[in-house]
């Protein structure tokens, strides 16, 4: 009988598993700077995403570089018009809570013969330079991020020779910069965000990057859990597992390292196979799966770089340091938080730990072998 239940619930949570890519979430970003005259946000979009017809379309294929400049004028001019749309949808930006108004040109388009931003996958990229009058003060400059497909939107603010970088998640807000009047100068005071401010926003990437984004990651930490639901050797597992992939993900950003991306994404779903299967057949934790966590934190750091180089990979290293050590904080306390989910629900449950661990280890080991598949063939 408990064989049949086990058989049912893995039946079921197969069957509930989505087609997911290792950590892949779209983002926008941005680079904020000011002078007396106007306050520009400019950066590169993505074409296909900013097109109604394929934002948020898990299937939709690629607009191409080669493609769009080769595309009559009418459809240029769609480019145009729908994607100052989007933007207009997602971007807000207030001073002292009051909504600004703000132009936006897209200056490709604006030259004969169109020639898009060189792109490594060959997609098509445009140029989109965004104007704001500049505010006297005192007060905050905020860009709120309004989309609704869980993107992300990634702000570089120059401030002379100093870079500053903020992440800003859908339906969240952050401050740009602040305006004071100064009593001893004409001029009003402008400060960027703080090293705090910047840290607490890529401290909660790295959360949201695992909770809710991140099945691949939440399936593996809670496959930890099923072997030895017990506080002390879980800790010391996800302590493990971030120092592993905090050492591979600041590696693959520097570019010291680097593997394909399909290969990385497959490892990954391979260890989550491995560890579903090896709960089922060990029966008590043992010294070598702390090997094992380490070794496949190392890969999951490869499957964060992707999504961290894409957005910030054009960034010192000097300056890489703050976004990736608060984002690696993120990732840690989003797995504190799952294991604390996973004890709270257990608690009620625990007559039937043995039952829930093997069910739980057969939908983690079928997750794993289903998205192997998935990412090698579909």
């Amino acid at each position: 009988m408990k064989f049949i239940l086990s058989a049912v619930c893995s039946l079921i949570g197969f069957a509930s598993i989505p087609r997911a890519a290792a950590h892949q979430v779209d983002s926008v970003e941005l680079q904020f700077e000011r002078n007396e005259n106007t306050w520009i946000l400019k950066g590169l979009l993505d074409i296909a995403y900013m097109m109604p017809e394929s934002r948020g379309v898990a299937d939709a294929p690629p607009l191409y570089r080669k493609d769009v400049m080769a595309a009559p004028k009418f459809l240029h001019d769609r480019y145009v018009d729908q994607a100052e749309r989007t933007m207009r949808k997602l971007l807000t930006l207030k001073f002292n809570g009051k909504k600004l108004n703000w132009s936006i040109d897209f200056p490709d388009f604006e030259k004969q013969p169109l020639i898009l931003p060189e792109e490594t996958g060959g997609w098509a990229l445009m140029n989109a330079v965004i104007r704001i009058a500049p505010q006297l003060g005192p007060g905050k400059l905020e860009a709120f991020w309004n989309d609704d497909q869980n993107s992300e939107l990634i702000i570089v603010i120059v401030d002379g020779q100093k870079l500053s970088t903020l992440s800003v998640f859908s339906g969240m807000s952050n401050v740009l910069l602040q305006v004071d009047i100064s009593e001893t100068s004409a001029k009003p005071v402008i400060t960027s965000p703080s090293r705090s401010a910047q840290a607490e926003s890529w401290i909660i990437s790295g959360f949201l990057h695992v909770i809710p984004l991140g099945l691949d990651h939440i399936l593996f930490i809670l496959g930890l859990f099923l072997l030895a639901p017990r506080w002390k050797p879980l800790l010391c597992q996800s302590l493990l597992f971030t120092l592993a992939h905090s050492i591979t993900l600041a590696l693959a950003v520097f570019d010291i390292i680097r593997l394909p991306e399909l290969l990385v994404e497959v490892l990954i779903a391979a260890s989550i196979a491995w560890i579903g299967v090896e709960n089922l057949l060990v029966k008590k934790l043992k010294p070598s799966r702390l090997y094992l966590v380490f070794g496949f934190g190392l890969l999951h750091g490869l499957g964060f770089a992707g999504v961290l180089k894409e957005k910030i990979g054009d960034l010192t290293a000097n300056e890489l340091t703050l976004p990736l050590i608060s984002f690696n904080i993120g990732v840690e306390l989003a797995q504190i938080a799952l294991l604390i989910g996973a004890f709270v629900v257990l608690i009620p449950l625990r007559k039937w730990t043995p039952s829930i661990q093997k069910v739980g280890s057969a939908i983690v080991a079928i997750a794993g072998f289903f998205w192997i598949y998935e990412r090698l063939f579909l």
